[in-house]
């Protein structure tokens, strides 16, 4: 299955879309993206979304190198609290191998490998992305290896630049740009996607080492990791809470963001003791409560982001919750908090 990434992976692109004489909005829109997922610390979005999304901006923005330009917009800190765990350590060999470690948190489609075997002297650190071979991906790939490489120059200084990029996919850009913003020769058509190293690059020691703070960030991160955020009934859960609205939350339509069949999607539920129609109506009831909290918030409106067509279905759905229409069920909540 497509797996999700953090919403802060689109930083920067509604800005240049709109430079390039686009419409962000509705090229997210397209894809099945909340427009306010750009805006977001802490929402995720489908990895095969995000692919597409950048793929569709290259061929209608007509820009070949909108990934490079994206990357020139974004920090390091899109990863989160794996930023921050990269600059406390002490050298950049220990924060490689906990961004490869906890990579997984940010988004578990990009799989990073470190390989010193190949070439001891010429360490290369390896990327495969969780999407079938036949879908393009040249933007999506660029994309990691780009901000790959920003988040060693944060560990290095500005100055610091790999011994060479390497490529599966051909590109229609021209070596100087990949020059330009690499400061490394470029090679296409390889065996791998990879950034190339040198031995004593992993040596190097981090000017902002922080014992303590690492530790405690290890601790932190870890213990989100033991949570597993990304579980499959973790990313149904976020998005029926988002497809609600639109009252076209539906499991065939779940199961095609996440990449997957809707039979596969249920029988991945069905693993984990759940039902998708269970889960729905769960959500809902939590939901509700919350909004009829809200003094001033409408029925009727209420009733239109739990995803009900008409008020009368969300008055049937209140009764069987707790026996009471809305309106008793608001004085109870209210009560109650």
């Amino acid at each position: 299955m497509t797996s999700l990434i953090k919403s802060t992976s689109l930083t920067g692109y509604p800005d240049l879309v709109k430079e390039l004489g686009g419409d962000p909005d509705t090229l997210l829109r397209r894809h099945n993206i909340d427009p306010r997922m750009p805006y977001s610390d802490s929402g995720v979005i489908p990895y095969s979304a995000l692919n597409s999304l950048l793929e569709t901006a290259e061929e209608e923005l007509g820009c070949p190198d909108f990934a490079l330009q994206l990357a020139e917009r974004q920090s390091p800190m899109i990863l989160g609290p794996l930023a921050f765990i990269a600059q406390s350590s002490a050298s950049v060999g220990e924060a490689i191998a906990s961004i490869d470690k906890y990579l997984h948190i940010y988004s578990p489609a990009i799989r990073m490998e470190v390989d010193t075997q190949s070439n001891p002297t010429r360490p290369r650190l390896l990327f495969e992305l969780g999407l079938p071979a036949v879908v393009r991906q040249r933007q999506a790939i660029e994309l990691t290896l780009a901000m790959t490489h920003k988040t060693l120059q944060m560990l290095f200084g500005a100055s610091f630049h790999a011994e060479s990029i390497l490529f599966r996919n051909t590109s229609p850009v021209s070596q100087l740009r990949y020059q330009r913003f690499f400061n490394a020769r470029t090679y296409f058509g390889q065996a791998c996607n990879a950034l190339v190293m040198r031995e004593e690059h992993f040596n190097k020691k981090i000017d902002q080492h922080n014992v303590q703070l690492h530790n405690t960030l290890v601790n932190f991160v870890s213990s989100i990791a033991a949570e597993n955020p990304m579980s499959i009934a973790r990313q149904v859960e976020q998005l029926i809470q988002r497809l609600l609205p639109t009252q076209r939350c539906t499991l065939p339509l779940i199961a095609e963001q996440l990449g997957i069949y809707g039979r596969s999607l249920q029988r991945r539920l069905a693993e984990e003791s759940l039902l998708f129609e269970d889960m729905v109506d769960n959500i809902r009831r939590e939901l509700a409560d919350r909004y009829l909290a809200e003094a001033r918030m409408p029925m009727a409106q209420i009733a239109g982001l739990l995803g009900y067509a008409e008020q009368s279905s969300f008055n049937r759905a209140c009764r069987r919750w707790h026996g009471i229409a809305p309106r008793e069920r608001r004085d109870e909540v209210r009560q109650i908090r």
